[in-house]
């Protein structure tokens, strides 16, 4: 049996950590036994292997990181190959997904900050969920909270993406990196505010359940969330959004 990826243990220890966290700030975590469960944006497939454990019928990990999705299959093949049966990876848009492929429950785990047709991707989630089925979309952290650049702007400050006129940070990150960027997309963010998520989920087909902010036991949370209602400091001080929808039947 080969070795592991190098960094794969340590990053498994963390996404196990992370993932009762993240189920941890929705209200409770959905019951998969007997269903069928699509994670978009699976990474290297911890959480998908976590929900296959669980019970699930039959689990698809999406991701369009082709080497993410490899050291999933490598995860799968030498620490969970009794799971084999029900649980896999693709390399694949979702749009290309057939509707065969529709299932029960969409998880997205720190996902929707990076989308750039988040209108596009909600239509083709409700086009993949069976009528009664739910989207739990989980995704931190924003792009105008503290550190919401995911550290790729190389700005180090709180706050300085989110103040600095784009093209500004752009040009910084361009520089810093030596990576010919041209705007935030390239970046891999698509500097939504809290407002336009909300306005996109309420845009699509699917009916929202609950949506939540700022959950977690770090005190910075707590004086964010007090913050985050005064509405001009709303996108400043939101770091994660919870939602959940469902298709109707």
């Amino acid at each position: 049996m080969s070795a592991p990826p190098d960094g794969r243990s340590a990053y498994v220890a963390q996404q196990l950590i992370s993932n009762e966290e993240f189920w941890r700030r929705f209200a409770t975590e959905p019951d998969v036994r007997g269903r069928s469960v699509l994670d978009l944006g699976c990474g290297q497939g911890v959480l998908s292997a976590r929900m296959a454990r669980a019970g699930a019928a039959r689990v698809l990990g999406v991701d369009l990181n082709r080497r993410a999705i490899a050291s999933a299959h490598h995860h799968l093949e030498h620490s969970h190959p009794d799971l084999a049966p029900v649980l896999s990876y693709v390399v694949a848009d979702v749009a290309t997904l057939p509707d065969d492929e529709a299932v029960d429950i969409i998880v997205s785990k720190d996902t929707f900050e990076h989308v750039e047709d988040l209108d596009g991707l909600l239509r083709e989630l409700h086009r993949l969920l069976v009528p009664g089925g739910r989207l739990y979309a989980g995704f931190s952290p924003l792009y105008y909270s503290p550190f919401g650049d995911h550290g790729r702007a190389a700005l180090k400050v709180p706050w300085a993406h989110a103040v600095l006129p784009r093209p500004l940070v752009v040009a910084w990150a361009r520089w810093r990196k030596r990576e010919p960027f041209r705007c935030l997309l390239d970046l891999g963010l698509n500097g939504l505010t809290p407002a336009q998520f909300r306005a996109a989920f309420e845009r699509s087909p699917l009916e929202i359940e609950e949506i939540a902010y700022n959950r977690g036991d770090k005190p910075l949370l707590r004086v964010l969330s007090w913050a985050r209602r005064r509405r001009v400091l709303e996108k400043y001080a939101t770091v994660s959004m919870y939602a959940v929808l469902r298709r109707p039947d």
